[in-house]
């Protein structure tokens, strides 16, 4: 039986994928959290709500165990491994959702860092930020260059691939291969921070995604709304850590203008949404095995 199969998965696998699912869940629930799905908005969405994420997020579990199986059990070409369960997990997550795309970024890029995780146990190194970024650009060493850089117009058939030949932007793929610069330098340093400043969890969580979106180029943004929505989400984001972000009342009061403006302009920033619950994803891994 092989080993993208669940009944495969050790505990320290499954202990991984926990983490994933506390990720996930904690984006999901981040309230104020402008232009996306949270208990208590639709955000800039039609097509979607709080319980259709928690149906996905129900959905794609087991595949984060999966990753982190492979990563604990496999070193060659892992990425191909991955990308074969990657597959199959998201013709469930489409199921469960009735063809709405909820969470498929964070479904590439979580089970790269599960992957990762899987490695560092592998290798016998400790299971925090440095080696998991260091196992990310392992296994996805390459995936730019040979996915993106020769593509041309008529080959391109995701979003992420339409946006490089256009901008020139790497998105997830460069995101992974750099060894996740924006969860590295600006997603756990901002939600550490604000933890130990004494915000709530979920004021940090807020706070870190607003710090993410004025440094991300968010490819969900630019493929609803051009460049012009990017320029947008990173003057708004700019302007609430200028006023002092959820540390301050001014802050705290013109996120919720930004919820407005993001609904009003049909601006919703998933991929910062993806690397925040991969900020906190890591966060728990460390918690839980450094």
């Amino acid at each position: 039986m092989g080993k993208d199969n669940i009944s495969n998965v050790s505990l320290l696998a499954i202990k991984i994928s926990q983490a994933a699912n506390l990720g996930m869940l904690y984006d999901i629930c981040t309230s104020p959290s402008p232009g996306l799905v949270s208990p208590f908005s639709n955000g800039a969405h039609k097509d979607m709500n709080f319980f259709t994420f928690l149906k996905s997020s129900v959905a794609i579990l087991p595949t984060m165990a999966i990753c982190a199986e492979l990563g604990i059990q496999e070193d060659d070409d892992l990425l191909s491994k991955l990308r074969r369960v990657g597959i199959k997990a998201e013709k469930e997550m489409f199921a469960a959702t009735k063809g709405v795309n909820t969470q498929k970024g964070f479904l590439f890029l979580g089970g790269v860092v599960s992957a990762a995780a899987g490695s560092c146990i592998r290798l016998g190194k400790a299971v925090n930020r440095y080696n998991i970024s260091e196992e990310c650009k392992y296994i996805c060493k390459g995936i730019v260059e040979r996915e993106l850089l020769n593509l041309s117009k008529d080959q391109a058939k995701t979003n992420g691939e339409r946006i490089y030949l256009e901008y020139g932007i790497t998105g997830v793929r460069g995101e992974v291969e750099n060894g996740l610069p924006s969860v590295m330098n600006v997603g756990l340093p901002l939600y550490e921070e604000a933890l130990s400043s004494g915000l709530s969890i979920n004021q940090a969580l807020s706070h870190t995604l607003i710090g993410l979106m004025a440094v991300v180029e968010d490819t969900t943004v630019i493929n609803r709304c051009g460049m012009e929505g990017l320029k947008i989400i990173r003057k708004c984001a700019n302007k609430f850590m200028n006023y002092g972000g959820m540390y301050t009342e001014k802050g705290r009061k013109y996120i919720k203008d930004m919820e407005l403006e993001f609904i009003n302009k049909n601006i919703s920033p998933g991929g910062c949404a993806d690397i925040l619950a991969v900020t906190a994803m890591i966060k728990k891994l460390e918690e839980d095995f450094y």
